[in-house]
């Protein structure tokens, strides 16, 4: 892997991704809808102008995605960025003469996750990897998709995705006492480190295939909780509310065959997570104090 391609270059992972692919000496291209990236491409629209001639790149790193609801126009944005826009993505690949495609995908596209509540972010993640993989497999490429559990990181660039861990942080950090549902399921997370990690692990091998990637530590909220307010010792406490609708369980799987593949095991705990924000002094980013 001498140069790469990186989709999403500006999102929290594909801007973190990009930073250790340079920093391995690997030449990156940046691509997204930003005015300073490499390549302007928009997954909807495609692209916003002409394209570099003699870019090449051995690999792609697809690190974008629309995280709409699941209203009628949340579930439209929903496909045309995250299945659609595949087409770009392809089209892409073989301009810039790509062999292989890392996606980073996500637990939600398991219909088993939660039985139910399989959205249309999930169902159109899903289908992207199956484009992908037939468009990039049909000019002899590999494709790999790393469906990633919860990611936070230490900055709080996830609050968008992560309210809870977000308010948890938030009122641990303060020393003040959360009120939050009991919960009847555990919850995964993976630090944005540990998903780089895997991403640049993905591009170097010869994994090909969707492989879950979460982390050996599933927690209740109340555990998390519990760690954060000892980590960051402002006194306060977790005090469960019977009156709020408690947490649902998830169905996360088992990621050991994957981690076998890729010769790489999640380091950072939830503990660890929480004392880089403590020690960084990065939690005033963190919140709101008022998820409901």
């Amino acid at each position: 892997m001498k140069t790469a391609g990186v989709i999403g270059a500006n999102s929290m992972l594909g801007a973190q991704l990009m930073s250790s692919l340079v920093s391995m000496g690997v030449e990156v291209i940046s691509i997204g809808r930003y005015a300073k990236a490499d390549i302007q491409l928009d997954l909807k629209k495609g692209f916003l102008s002409p394209l570099p001639p003699h870019a090449r790149a051995d690999i792609i790193f697809h690190c974008a995605a629309s995280f709409a609801d699941d209203s009628s126009k949340g579930i439209r944005e929903n496909f045309e960025i995250n299945t659609a826009g595949c087409l770009w993505v392809l089209e892409l690949a073989e301009y810039l003469g790509c062999t292989a495609i890392v996606y980073a995908g996500s637990v939600s596209s398991m219909a088993t996750l939660e039985p139910g509540k399989f959205m249309s972010y999930g169902f159109t993640k899903a289908q992207a990897e199956e484009l992908l993989a037939w468009g990039i497999q049909r000019r002899h490429g590999r494709f790999c998709s790393l469906r990633f559990s919860q990611l936070y990181d230490t900055a709080g660039t996830c609050l968008r995705h992560q309210l809870w861990f977000g308010r948890i942080v938030a009122y641990a950090a303060r020393g003040i006492d959360i009120h939050m549902p009991r919960s009847d399921g555990v919850r995964n997370f993976l630090h944005l480190d540990d998903a780089v990690r895997m991403m640049v692990a993905a591009g170097q091998s010869s994994a090909d295939g969707v492989l879950p990637i979460v982390h050996p530590e599933s927690l209740t909220y109340k555990e998390i909780a519990t760690a954060a307010y000892t980590i960051f010792g402002k006194g306060g406490h977790v005090v469960l509310d019977p009156n709020k609708t408690p947490f649902r369980p998830i169905h996360f799987p088992d990621a050991a065959h994957s981690f076998h593949l890729l010769h790489h095991t999640p380091a950072i705990s939830i503990s660890e997570g929480m004392a880089r924000i403590r020690d960084q002094k990065t939690w005033p980013a963190f919140g709101p104090l008022d998820v409901t």
